[in-house]
């Protein structure tokens, strides 16, 4: 390919580019600074250079899909958490380098704590700030592409493959993997910008700059330790004369100051990953499984990243709740190989340094994209093999590769006796004709894969469940004691444990008085829980939770000296309650213990009958509740979870005429006595089989 169009070589198509100033002279050996106009007059040169334009038309054209995408995304999983973790905690050198689930990321945690102290599951302001980096990054890879290459209209091919590249979508819109990729996808770009101007000028100003983007790519994604290796295997494959492996102490010769400096950031960053291994909590570095790393392996290397690298995989599939994953078929798999193979095959036929291009890919996606996901993730499931977020920052290593593949830099040095840089040099016209009907292939795979990305996206339902649960905390009843309780599993996984409680998720959503008694539940005779729907109703004893009764024909539970005790299983938790049924004349002081959590009461007065529930964390194998002697009947105990007394609306009577009859949202009363499972005798906790004697016994200690 040439190194410039010969009808355009500096100025758009029928005007002059502006008159540009003389290259400085430059020290021996450091490569020819290209002339370039400064970045503060390309607002003035843009508008009147066609290519200029048409590179602006092609970055506010993917912004506009990628704004699409985001508009039927919202927040999801990991998401949730850390909203969660920012809402509880204090802004601590602590906070901002545990790990997360194997993630050392404190910029990312940063920007998470900010957005959550301003404003708390707003998706408009989280979705703009990261596509306001992914602006940053086009933009930025438009500079990097003009500064390297120079003004040539074949630069818009690696444009339009890094900014319509299928493979950055699904990381965008999922906001928890957008923290770590898409900061990490500008520091690349920036980086290598930098670099490149300081391997020309020898200018230390863009070293520091350089060394200030490796930084900032460390603060967001532990992938970028190996942003020092990268600039470096650039600058010996590109900048640098000579044949490999001389080329590669050449490059460090030349620089030796910048290149330590890179790797002492690079020592840095490990040493303080490993540092802070034990804040993962299982969840990071690990020896992978045999068979899953296999699996996986072959799925990122041999389908993932070849077919979103080419613009696929057009349908998207199975479909998780952080959206659609890519399990391509066989047409789009061999298409894919097809299309690459091409590419790779002309570059290097033409291109005398083409195959260090895709010798640095190769090598960028196994050691930076494969190798640390099976560290992190090779001991679980295989299937991470057919998400694409692993990948996403390789089809910006991708574009830029592409371009080395079949451009020479500016200023690059000769290789051969006759000055040329290329094995033979095809018609301009057939080169450009190939590159626009290829270019547009790809662009046209690209818009459709990212259309078809946008409809696996569940955001609307999720946006919905969020709301409801926002409006539900605007009217709470000050009675009423909020219970923790999982969010429902197609909002965060199960496997996340304690880590998915409402109490820690949703208490962001309230005000400040509110927001407190979701956090630290107080007892109440009024329980309430979000159900699945995002409504805050009452709650009752879930199917799960001991039951325990008075003996047979007694109405009140026979204690000892004010105590009874109680054989449980208990593996402790902030969503386990203890519930009692009572009738008392006067308040009376009660404790609970369970385990170590030792639990002091004050029993309402309930002359007539009623019920209270605790919050009781502890863990142990005994239930023991001790009263003051003779001054309370209790008619029932129960210890467990709580679980929603009405499902979907409370205030709408569904199709199948169930809702809440009584008109109390399932107040505690009411939930007292239906919502027991079981019954027991003789103090044994009961199977969640006898509903109807459970419920008669609370009625006959009531009366």
């Amino acid at each position: 390919m040439p190194e410039s169009d010969e009808s355009t070589a500096r100025g758009g198509a029928g005007t002059e580019a502006p008159e540009e100033p003389a290259a400085p002279s430059v020290p021996e050996g450091q490569a020819e600074r290209p002339v370039l106009p400064p970045v503060r007059e390309w607002w003035s040169i843009g508008a009147r250079d066609s290519l200029i334009l048409l590179g602006a038309v092609l970055v506010i054209g993917s912004l506009a899909l990628k704004v699409y995408a985001l508009r039927q995304a919202y927040f999801v999983e990991d998401d949730f958490l850390f909203v969660g973790n920012a809402a509880s905690t204090t802004l601590t050198f602590g906070y901002l380098t545990d790990l997360h689930k194997g993630h050392l990321m404190p910029g990312a945690l940063l920007l998470a704590y900010a957005q959550t102290a301003v404003s708390p599951y707003n998706w408009p302001l989280t979705a703009g700030v990261m596509l306001a980096f992914q602006a940053a990054s086009s933009v930025a890879m438009f500079r990097l592409l003009w500064v390297v290459f120079g003004r040539r209209w074949f630069i818009l091919t690696p444009l339009v493959v890094y900014v319509f590249a299928p493979l950055t979508l699904p990381v965008l819109t999922w906001w928890s993997a957008a923290l770590n990729a898409v900061p990490f996808q500008l520091a690349i770009v920036l980086a290598l910008l930098w670099t490149v101007h300081y391997l020309r000028t020898a200018d230390p100003r863009y070293a520091w700059w350089a060394a200030g983007a490796v930084v900032f790519g460390m603060a967001f994604s532990v992938k970028a330790m190996f942003l020092p290796p990268l600039l470096f295997v650039v600058a010996a494959a590109f900048f640098t004369p000579g044949r490999l492996p001389r080329s590669l102490w050449r490059a460090f010769d030349a620089n030796r100051g910048y290149w330590l400096g890179m790797a002492a950031l690079t020592v840095g960053h490990l040493l303080l990953y490993l540092a802070k291994q034990e804040s993962a909590e299982g969840e990071g570095a690990g020896v992978p499984k045999a068979g899953v790393a296999w699996d996986m392996s072959r799925r990122l290397l041999g389908e993932t990243f070849p077919v979103g690298a080419a613009g696929g995989p057009l349908q998207w599939g199975p479909v998780t709740p952080a959206g659609g994953l890519l399990d391509p078929g066989a047409v789009v798999l061999a298409a894919s190989w097809s299309a690459l193979a091409v590419v790779v095959l002309l570059s290097v036929a033409f291109r005398r340094r083409g195959w260090r291009a895709w010798a640095l890919l190769a090598g960028y996606v196994v050691c930076v994209d494969v190798v640390p996901t099976l560290i992190a993730r090779g001991r679980y499931e295989e299937m991470v093999g057919y998400d694409p977020r692993y990948v996403a920052d390789a089809a910006l290593v991708f574009a830029v590769c592409l371009a080395f593949a079949f451009m020479a830099a500016e200023g690059e040095e000769r290789e051969d006796a006759d000055g040329s840089v290329y094995r033979r040099r095809p018609p301009l016209a057939r080169v450009r004709d190939l590159a626009v009907v290829g270019t547009a292939g790809f662009l046209a795979a690209a818009v459709y894969s990212g259309y078809t990305y946008a409809d696996t996206l569940s955001g609307d339902r999720v946006r919905w469940y969020v709301d409801t649960v926002r409006t539900s905390l605007r009217a709470v009843p000050e009675e009423a004691g909020i219970y923790p309780r999982p969010v429902p599993g197609d909002i965060v996984l199960p496997w996340n444990g304690p880590r998915r409680l409402s109490s820690h998720l949703l208490a962001p959503l309230a005000g400040e008085g509110v927001r407190g008694r979701i956090e630290n539940p107080r007892p109440s005779d009024y329980p309430m829980v979000f159900n699945d729907a995002g409504f805050l109703v009452g709650a009752k004893p879930g199917p799960g939770s001991a039951f325990f009764g008075p003996p047979e024909g007694e109405k009140c539970i026979a204690t000892f000296g004010g105590t009874a005790k109680w054989e449980i299983e208990s593996l402790g938790g902030p969503s386990l309650v203890v519930g009692i049924a009572y009738k008392a004349k006067e308040e009376t002081k009660a404790t609970i213990v369970v385990g170590d959590a030792w639990v002091p009461v004050t029993l309402p007065a309930a002359p007539k009958g009623g019920t209270w529930y605790v919050p009781v964390e502890g863990a142990g194998t005994q239930l023991l509740l001790t009263t003051e002697e003779n001054a309370v009947c209790m008619n029932w105990v129960t210890h467990g979870e709580l679980v929603p007394a009405t499902e979907g609306n409370p205030w709408e009577e569904g199709e199948d005429g169930k809702g809440d009859e009584d008109g109390d949202g399932g107040k505690g009363e009411k939930a007292g006595k239906d919502g027991k499972d079981g019954k027991s005798e003789n103090g044994k906790s009961g199977d969640g089989g006898e509903d109807e004697d459970a419920e008669g016994q609370g009625d006959d200690g009531a009366d």
